[in-house]
């Protein structure tokens, strides 16, 4: 990578730009994340219910999305993330990822009350449930329906 100097005297690192002059972010990560938008469900530091948030992007070490409360870096997470089944036949099918992970990096989202977090995954397992009386709404959201009265 090359720098050189601009004319007001401010730096210019000549490798985050590509030929066209559109600047170019350099990816670290190992394994680059996808942009999906799926449903998960965070449950943390002894919350009595999960938080429901959207993945901003996803990859098999983990995920981002925006919460509407702080989490601590290093804070430990059990989280469903649901998948969406588009190879059943079946709409009442439901998949997702319950996954153990840990927040890596929290950064404070404008002046409103939300954050982003960053979320590195440990441990997961699939899940599969087919059952008629949970479904997956349009939105992502899973839905228990009421057992209907057999009376």
């Amino acid at each position: 990578m090359s720098t050189s100097i601009a004319s007001d005297g401010t730096h210019t690192d000549m490798g985050l730009f590509d030929r066209t002059g559109r600047q170019v972010i350099a990816e670290r990560r190992r394994n680059p994340r996808a942009s999906l938008h799926w449903t998960v469900y965070l449950a943390f530091n002894g919350a009595p219910h999960p938080l429901r948030s959207i993945t901003r992007d996803i990859n098999k070490d983990g995920f981002y999305c925006l919460l509407d409360q702080p989490v601590r870096p290093g804070e430990r997470i059990e989280c469903d993330i649901v998948m969406p089944t588009h190879g059943s036949w079946d709409p009442d099918d439901v998949a997702y990822l319950r996954c153990c992970a840990y927040a890596v990096r929290v950064e404070k989202i404008g002046d409103r009350p939300e954050f982003g977090v960053a979320c590195r995954i440990e441990d997961y397992q699939l899940v599969h449930i087919a059952s008629p009386r949970v479904r997956l709404r349009e939105d992502g959201d899973v839905v228990q329906d009421r057992p209907t009265d057999p009376r």
